[in-house]
């Protein structure tokens, strides 16, 4: 017998182990085995590849249509093989691009006796993100933050370091939060955004002229290495030196601003059609005191005329046409400056030419200029451009009696300088290139010629505006309270029609008198609190402080019915009708809604004013949300007999004919029915004039009768705010 020595079975069981582990290496488990195959496949653009995936995988994946088309892989390698749970795999591979590599995980099912991929690496793509690599990490130094509108997503880099940009919108695309494809925008210098178009269409710069956009325009700040979203077209009127980053195909995708409280030049205010207060005019007709220029700064034209000399503005086929006596003498498709020489004031003539002070318009500070309308180019659009401090000259004996006294003007030349600075971070007038209107909607100007008064009041305040925390305070102000001012939430409802909406902490109800009074929520404790006529609130001075106003049963119907279908078009989620026993739905108002058989409030804020109404009528049950709505619903006016007005009685005995709403929400209503319970009359009794939320002006006044300075009336209104000067440290501004 053979003895076999030691070093021969060493030997043997080395190469039984080196067979076994070349066996090992070399051997491909079957869910492995089925991703090399489907990537062997991708990789030839075979299109064998689709049957190996799962039937609900969709064959048209970003995935797929990555790697065919954008940013094809050069080889791959199988990384990892797990099982997750019974027959099915987590599959990891490596793919090699042309400049790094990316771990992608597949996950793999065993179905009849076959395995298919049943998840594939998942892709997104941002058409504008503003990328920014994360410093001080050595576990990822890789890690880059994308900024996507308000949202911030960690992701990695296998690319080269200088690939990435920061602080440059790029459009980029990930696979599994990795990136693989990275393209800087193409940049455009910026002089001066003059408007943005609200479908979205182009913005309108000083010297570029209009610039196409695509739909979703994102707006950026950057502040000291922070990249600060601003919303989507919001605080680009009157942004100087910004950038805006577009595609190839020369669209915009995203901009960057200079982010500044307000715009170097000041306020842009649209200025409306006197005659029929529409945005829109069919020609503009203007004259100075001084010597004044018109001019166009793209494809320049320039022009000079003498004091009190005519020109007019009026839409033609190459654009907008200037006339002097009668004759054309320019025309250009671009915006129209018209600027006073030495301090001059414009004047907008009505369509007889005549001069403002006939016309009921007030002279302008400032710039006027004129624009075709944005988005259909019929009629023009007129804005003035002029210093925020000159701007609150009109506005404030506009919107307060210059007889309230010096405290009180200051107290609205604060509340008024903060609610322009808020607009200009607003979208409401962008596509006309204003940040206000000259009416209610915004702030009244220029109704009123300037009063010493209250250009004092803006002077000695010049600057000061209400902030709470960082933020400028939205300071809300309307005429008279009842002796209680309203919650903000209780009031208005937000963008998405969610009513009662967000609670501002500032704007809050509150007694408007020396005293305090239970929930004025309660029917009850409202009702008694109005039948206080002589209450020693702030507002008593108002003649509105109370009213009361009876209508028929006929004359409330028509305008009932007159109103609740037009409310109903125009806020279809605060105009429902009941259906079935408890349930309240949107649905169009009938045509004729019946006979009135009953009107109940079914909510009240806070600080008493209606949030609910329900109407009955013998063809449906309405519920009219929100205070607006049911002022305008219960609207004073006589819609059966012009001749005879309904007549509203105020508290100092005045009397007012067919008032165009219901001076406030804070009112009741009392039915007086007949023998057989049919309404006969409804009358309405209330207190105050306005929506009720923030600065009540004529409790402005009462308190400054108290004592109270201006920085006390303004706590009063607006508690919890500070008054900070915003010129200050600024350099852009002298003071």
């Amino acid at each position: 017998m053979k003895v076999i020595r030691f070093p021969h079975i060493l030997m043997l069981i080395f190469f039984i182990a080196l067979i076994l582990l070349i066996v090992h290496i070399s051997y491909t488990p079957p869910p492995a085995n089925a991703v090399k195959q489907f990537l062997d496949y991708l990789l030839a653009r075979d299109e064998r590849l689709y049957g190996l995936l799962d039937r609900h995988v969709d064959k048209s994946h970003p995935f797929i249509n990555l790697a065919l088309e954008l940013i094809p892989f050069k080889q791959y390698k199988i990384a990892e093989c797990k099982p997750i749970e019974n027959n099915a795999y987590r599959v990891r591979a490596l793919l090699y691009m042309k400049e790094g590599y990316i771990s992608v995980p597949f996950m793999v099912a065993k179905t009849y006796n076959k395995w298919y991929i049943q998840y594939l690496p998942s892709v997104s793509h941002f058409s504008a993100a503003i990328p920014v690599k994360v410093n001080g990490s050595t576990r990822h130094p890789s890690e880059v933050a994308l900024y996507i509108a308000q949202d911030q997503l960690l992701c990695t880099n296998p690319l080269p370091s200088e690939k990435i940009k920061d602080f440059t919108p790029s459009e980029i695309t990930l696979v599994e939060n990795q990136i693989v494809y990275i393209n800087p925008l193409k940049s455009v210098k910026l002089s001066k955004v003059l408007a943005a178009s609200r479908s979205g269409r182009y913005i309108e710069d000083s010297l570029l002229g209009r610039l196409p956009i695509t739909d979703n325009l994102f707006v950026y700040s950057i502040k000291e290495s922070s990249v600060i979203y601003q919303g989507m077209m919001s605080g680009l009127v009157g942004c100087t030196d910004s950038t805006l980053f577009c595609d190839n195909d020369g669209k915009g995708r995203t901009i960057i601003i200079q982010d500044q409280l307000l715009p170097r030049d000041g306020v842009r205010v649209l200025i409306k059609n006197k005659k029929d207060n529409d945005i829109l005019h069919s020609q503009v007709s203007i004259t100075c005191d001084t010597d004044f220029t018109a001019q166009t700064l793209i494809q320049p034209i320039s022009r000079t005329f003498m004091a009190n000399e005519v020109i007019t503005l009026k839409p033609d086929a190459n654009g907008i046409a200037l006339y002097v006596n009668g004759q054309k003498v320019a025309s250009s498709p671009h915006r129209w400056y018209i600027r006073p020489v030495e301090g001059g004031r414009l004047s907008i003539l009505d369509r007889n030419g005549s001069s403002s002070k006939t016309s009921g318009s007030m002279p302008y500070r400032g710039t006027i200029e004129i624009a075709l309308n944005g988005d259909d180019d019929h009629g023009l659009i007129v804005v003035n451009e002029l210093d925020l401090e000159e701007y609150l000259y009109t506005v404030v004996p506009s919107e307060m009696p210059v007889k309230f006294g010096l405290e009180a003007l200051k107290v609205q030349a604060i509340a008024a300088r903060s609610y322009a600075i808020r607009c200009f971070k607003s979208e409401g007038y962008a596509a006309f290139g204003a940040h206000v209107d000259d009416s209610t909607a915004s702030q009244v100007y220029n109704s009123i010629a300037e009063q010493p008064i209250a250009v004092q009041a803006v002077n000695e305040t010049r600057g000061l505006v209400g902030f709470f925390g960082d933020q400028v305070i939205d300071a809300r102000f309307f005429s008279t309270s009842c002796g209680y001012t309203a919650n903000f939430h209780e009031v208005w409802s937000d963008k998405n029609n969610k009513f009662p909406s967000h609670e501002v902490p500032y704007l809050i109800a509150k007694p408007q008198f020396p005293s305090n009074v239970p929930d004025l929520h309660n029917e009850e404790n409202f009702r008694a609190f109005i039948d206080q006529k002589d209450l020693d609130g702030y507002d008593r001075f108002s003649p509105f402080f109370r009213w009361s106003v009876t209508m028929t049963r006929q004359q409330l119907e028509a305008s009932i019915q007159h109103n609740l279908p037009l409310i109903q078009r125009s806020q279809p989620a605060f105009v429902l009708t009941r259906k079935g026993e408890n349930e309240f739905i949107q649905q169009e108002i009938p045509q004729d809604i019946g006979e009135l058989q009953n009107l109940v409030v079914t909510r009240r804020g806070q600080g008493g004013n209606m949030m609910e109404l329900e109407i009955t009528t013998t063809h449906g049950v309405f519920k009219v949300i929100k205070e607006y709505n049911i002022r305008k619903v219960l609207q004073p006016v006589n819609y059966l007999d012009i001749k005879h007005p309904i007549k509203l009685y105020c508290q100092d005995g005045s009397v007012r004919d067919n008032f165009p709403i219901l001076p406030s929400a804070f009112a009741y209503i009392n039915i007086l029915r007949n023998s057989e319970g049919a309404i006969e009359e409804v009358t309405i009794s209330g207190g105050g004039y306005g929506h009720g939320v923030g600065m009540s002006q004529y409790g402005a006044y009462g308190l400054s009768l108290l004592g109270y300075s201006y920085e006390q009336i303004f706590q009063h209104f607006y508690p919890g705010c500070q008054i900070r000067n915003i010129y200050e440290n600024n350099p852009s501004f002298n003071q």
